[in-house]
């Protein structure tokens, strides 16, 4: 279980603070769809939200600082012939967009810098290989080009959206005789490997190249609603969400070497809305948003036991359709923004951005917050991935005003720092009352070491 005692942690206080009314987007049809996506992609040029459609498929396309009311005539991408069930930015070409719908295809879009000025029918590319309703698409992390996109036929294709054409890899449910619908799926750090959920309760890792499944284990959570998973960065461990054969929601850590052991899980209430983790690499939290909920929780991921402690719960008073999460590198750093999600509410058409603050009275970069994070650039080419090339993701400093200029350097995370400890001789962590009187003895003692060395000088 996650831990319940209050813990030390500078990300204890972090709040949201949702944009004024005039700065939110109103009056969108959004879709109604049945679907488990997130229902919203966002970039620094433009903010992507599914709609409801009648007829076939459509999404919107609003530029990120076009607020206020959308007109109804509002230029669409709408070339799918049934419904959008998810859409996703490349990370690495703002201007490109993923769709995949319930006609089973998965389509290819370029938006103009302007934006749309008239209805968008015909995609850059048409990705065609599964048999049944394509329900996620996912850009790989670290190379250009690479798209992953999953199906109710219970498979995963990967695909060079440069080249098109057959899918370069087919991830399967191996041994099994009628493939379960994919709930979800996520690449690790470097993007050699995937891990999904399903609706035959199997947690399952991939090596996709060699198009294996690494490991398959009993998913811990074991109801009938949908769970979610996703990779924890450069921690190599996952975190799913789901239901209890009582209908409990909540989470289970897994380190991704050994899937067979849950490191903690923990029932967080009787929600009747799917959860979506997202992972923030730089701060170790994780946000977990319930469709139709008006809160989103938070965690803090360290690598000592019990792993997951609460941090606090952010409330609203409508709940969420879908949600968006900016890139780290586009926070406001001058308002101590760590994370930004575009909250897709239930009703009233508005999307709304929501903004995650850690309280700090200096105006100065705060260094301890904001670490390298993600500079939205390949690593490698497509054809180098495909060639079996492993690369950690470019990082880029971040300053008082945004991203900074020739920075940029590919992450070494066998180099990340270790958290120190405040232990008893010999580095334990401090547990018993006899412990820490021990502890401060030492500190007290260090003092007064530390001031004789100051005296002399």
């Amino acid at each position: 279980m996650s831990s319940k005692f209050v813990r030390s942690s500078k990300y204890r206080h972090v709040h949201g603070s949702p944009n004024k009314p005039e700065k939110t987007y109103v009056s969108i049809k959004v879709s109604k769809s049945p679907s488990e996506s997130n229902m919203c992609s966002v970039n620094s040029k433009f903010v992507a939200v599914v709609l409801e459609a009648q007829g076939g498929g459509a999404f919107l396309v609003l530029k990120e600082d076009n607020y206020g009311r959308v007109d109804l005539n509002h230029p669409k991408v709408c070339g799918h012939t049934a419904p959008v069930l998810d859409i996703q930015w490349n990370p690495f070409d703002e201007n490109e967009i993923a769709s995949c719908s319930e006609d089973a295809t998965v389509k290819i879009w370029t938006i103009p810098d302007g934006g749309l000025v008239e209805d968008l029918k015909d995609p850059r590319l048409d990705l065609m290989g599964h048999e049944k309703k394509s329900t996620h698409v996912h850009w790989h992390p670290t190379a250009s080009n690479i798209l992953a996109s999953s199906s109710a036929d219970g498979t995963i294709l990967i695909w060079n959206t440069t080249a098109g054409g057959e899918p370069l890899y087919r991830l399967t449910q191996q041994g099994v005789m009628n493939p379960e619908l994919i709930y979800s799926f996520s690449w690790n750090y470097n993007g050699s490997q995937i891990v999904s959920t399903s609706k035959d309760k199997k947690l399952r890792l991939y090596d996709v190249r060699k198009e294996a499944e690494i490991q398959t284990v009993a998913n811990h959570h074991l109801g009938s609603k949908p769970s979610r998973v996703v990779f924890l960065g450069s921690t190599n461990k996952l975190f799913t969400t789901g239901f209890s054969k009582m209908s409990e929601r909540g989470f289970a850590l897994y380190d991704s070497a050994n899937l067979s052991k849950v490191l903690c899980s923990e029932n967080i209430d009787s929600g009747t809305g799917v959860l979506f983790p997202f992972w923030d690499e730089e701060t170790k939290m994780v946000y977990i948003v319930g469709k139709g909920d008006t809160n989103i929780r938070y965690y803090e991921v360290t690598n000592e036991e019990p792993f997951v402690f609460f941090l606090s719960i952010n409330q609203s008073t409508v709940s969420v359709r879908g949600v968006g999460i900016l890139p780290k590198r586009l926070v406001n750093v001058r308002e101590h923004e760590i994370c930004r999600f575009y909250r897709v509410l239930q009703t009233k058409g508005i999307v709304e951005p929501l903004s995650m603050i850690v309280p700090r009275k200096s105006e100065m970069l705060q260094k301890d917050v904001y670490l390298p994070c993600y500079a939205g650039k390949p690593s490698m080419t497509a054809e180098e991935w495909i060639g079996g090339a492993n690369k950690n993701p470019i990082l880029i400093n971040i300053g008082l005003d945004g991203p900074i200029a020739g920075t940029e350097s590919v992450s070494k995370v066998d180099a990340q720092p270790k958290a120190e400890k405040v232990g008893v001789s010999g580095g334990s962590e401090p547990k018993t009352l006899e412990d820490f009187k021990k502890v401060y003895k030492e500190l007290l003692a260090e003092n007064e070491k530390l001031k004789k060395e100051l005296g002399r000088k």
